[in-house]
């Protein structure tokens, strides 16, 4: 078979997921080969025992389907994790779904990533520890996968602690996972820079808020092109000096998520030219933010509550 297309590479993880997804191998002599037909379970016992094969790869017709798969999958595994309080094996595989899911952002691969959210808020609601500390596990390759997940575990704890109805929880939770999609279309010498960044580079990274509400906003899906808001709002200010657009109103939205972002970036971004600050001199450094009135007071002062106060409730 040719070799000429992109052929994509299938994770090892998500390989359980692909009993419909076709399945190809590079050969020894470098072309690649059908290893299963859809419709045949990996793990067959004529497939254990047919070849030794290190990495498998994906048709590019079947790459939207296969991230279906893998989301479908992993979404029905969820209720284990929390039954068994698995939190690395959960951050794990929250990690390598949404890198994937990442791959083809424009493609539709978005579609299903609410239906993961919503289980995550449910879970949470029964096992509430286990979110608590989904962003506490932290791992030596910082993404944009890890970033949105680690903004996602935070702002459904600040949604906890000032009781959120649930359906706004759900919103906020969707959109704090997705904030940063449009970074999937920056190029990645940039986002992995170990020196400050020139101006045009920056120019290109704050592109990214543009490009992720262009992105969600073409979903046909309600609660995905709401979330559109949160892409072109997280870096906004309250007094103007913000981007993409200096806007001075600001939803909730982008007002949870200016200072969720920021948190969880300074607190966990470890660069060369930077060092990741401890939550304290990180809240510190954004209430002059707050102090400059920049940020939101009442919703920074409720988000440094629940980062201590996770499993209770603000009163009212």
């Amino acid at each position: 078979m040719s070799t000429n297309r992109k052929w994509i590479p299938a994770r090892k993880t998500h390989l359980h997921y692909y009993d419909d997804i076709p399945l190809y191998y590079r050969t020894p002599s470098g072309n690649i080969s059908l290893y299963k037909p859809a419709g045949l379970s990996f793990t067959h016992e004529s497939l254990e025992r047919k070849y030794a094969i290190d990495e498998f790869f994906i048709h590019p017709k079947n790459r939207l389907e296969s991230i279906e798969a893998a989301q479908k999958g992993f979404n029905s595994e969820l209720k284990s994790h929390y039954t068994n309080s698995d939190i690395t094996d959960l951050k794990n595989s929250l990690t390598d779904l949404v890198e994937e899911t990442l791959t083809a952002p424009r493609a539709g691969g978005l579609a299903r990533v609410p239906q993961t959210v919503n289980q995550l808020v449910d879970g949470f609601s029964f096992n509430p520890t286990v979110i608590r500390n989904l962003a506490k596990i932290s791992f030596n390759d910082y993404t944009t996968a890890l970033h949105s997940i680690n903004v996602m575990a935070l702002t459904l704890g600040y949604c906890y602690y000032v009781s959120l109805p649930e359906d706004e929880t759900r919103k906020l939770g969707l959109a704090a996972l997705l904030h940063d999609v449009g970074k999937t279309e920056i190029p990645a010498h940039i986002l992995k820079a170990s020196r400050p960044l020139t101006d045009k580079e920056f120019e290109k990274v704050k592109s990214h808020t543009t490009l992720g509400y262009e992105i969600l906003n073409a979903y046909k899906e309600d609660e995905i092109s709401e979330a559109s808001l949160a892409c072109i709002e997280h870096h906004e200010k309250l007094d103007g000096s913000g981007y993409p657009e200096g806007k001075q109103i600001i939803s909730y939205m982008g007002r949870v998520l200016a200072i969720v972002d920021c948190y969880e970036a300074i607190t966990n971004d470890d660069r060369p030219y930077r060092t990741a600050l401890s939550p304290l001199n990180a809240l510190e450094l954004i209430k002059k933010d707050v102090d400059d009135g920049k940020l939101d007071a009442e919703i920074f002062r409720d988000f440094a509550y629940s980062l201590t106060n996770f499993d209770k409730r603000k009163l009212k």
